[in-house]
């Protein structure tokens, strides 16, 4: 649809274009001077677009690789950090595995429970005091 509207405006500017040179022919030194202007202009803007466009399709191909970059020394950082880790962990299981074992005493029964706990020995004598 655009491509259509160009053709249809360039047909109609140059239909007029044709009827104004022709109906007035003192002011053919002007048009002519309008004409090459114009003719100067858009060669300039698509020289200008082309150029841009170059510049920053230089830009976009140098942000690219410096993250091509960036992502390669974060995958390195990222196999060391891992392997790290790793050395920590194997270290820590094998430190945890040559410990002397502790049996862990449990310590559930009511007479260490109330020893262990200020609240409940408070509880316990309001209790005593109210059988009595």
């Amino acid at each position: 649809m655009e491509t259509f509207f160009k053709v249809a405006g360039w047909t109609t500017a140059a239909i007029l274009g044709a009827a104004v040179w022709n109906v007035f022919p003192e002011y053919r030194t002007i048009i002519s001077s309008i004409l090459v202007a114009l003719f100067i202009c858009y060669v300039f803007s698509v020289l200008v677009g082309v150029t841009v466009r170059r510049l920053i399709g230089d830009e976009l191909l140098e942000l690219r690789l410096q993250t091509n970059a960036t992502a390669d020394r974060l995958e390195l950082i990222d196999r060391k950090v891992t392997a790290v880790l790793r050395d920590a962990l194997e270290q820590r299981q094998a430190r945890t595995q040559t410990l002397p074992f502790r049996p862990i005493v449990s310590a559930r029964t009511p007479e260490a429970v109330r020893s262990r706990d200020p609240i409940g020995s408070v509880r316990n004598q309001i209790t005593e005091t109210v059988n009595q």
